[in-house]
């Protein structure tokens, strides 16, 4: 039975929904916006609790981080001032170590980029998430500086062997990224196991396929 002012038609779709997809996902990025902003208020009143050991605060302070860059990606909110590209590397970090996830960022010199942080942290978060499905301990690393370059190292099977997952997905969007940045990506085999990925932002490569396995 439907209300009177119920536009659903079917499950929990409405007509409107189905005949303007842009504007439904326009509708759910609102939505999103919303609940992200709750989030933070709630993480925010959380982490103002004098009780909270060391490691808690840690880590509520890595979820006020999160959730401040995924109101940001909802929002599309610009970045004018160059970017502390360790800071993102290292909070993205972070938050797969305190998960308990062996991954480690390489020691190194400050660096500060032009690109997009947004971008930045989408590429590494996937690529990382994807090493640590792959199992083994997983070394992120800055390798070059003009332009930008960022590799990501596993110790695990081998790019392909690890468990099913959605790392197709996660490379996917990965290199979709990085290419509209103008940059590519590199895959290269670890001896005697593991996996590179090696993204260099700002160079211009050719544009079809998909990320380069060597």
């Amino acid at each position: 039975m439907h209300w009177p002012n119920d536009r659903r038609v079917g499950p929990g779709r409405r007509s409107t929904d189905r005949a303007n997809p842009l504007g439904a996902t326009q509708d759910v990025l609102h939505d999103l916006g919303h609940e992200l902003a709750t989030l933070a208020l709630l993480t925010a009143a959380v982490a103002a609790d004098p009780g909270l050991s060391a490691p808690t605060s840690t880590r509520v302070e890595l979820i006020q981080a999160q959730v401040a860059r995924l109101v940001d990606l909802v929002h599309g909110t610009p970045v004018t001032a160059p970017v502390d590209v360790r800071a993102v590397l290292d909070q993205v970090v972070a938050v797969a170590a305190a998960a308990g996830a062996p991954v480690e960022l390489a020691p190194g010199e400050p660096v500060t980029s032009t690109l997009d942080p947004g971008v930045l942290w989408r590429v590494v978060s996937n690529l990382v998430a994807n090493a640590v499905r792959a199992g083994g301990a997983v070394l992120v690393e800055i390798t070059g500086t003009d332009p930008l370059v960022v590799e990501v190292v596993d110790t695990g099977p081998g790019f392909g062997a690890g468990p099913p997952g959605r790392s197709g997905r996660g490379l996917g969007i990965v290199d979709g990224l990085v290419r509209s940045v103008g940059g590519i990506t590199r895959i290269t085999p670890e001896l005697p196991a593991g996996t590179r990925i090696r993204v260099a932002f700002g160079v211009v490569e050719p544009t079809e396929g998909t990320p380069e396995a060597t």
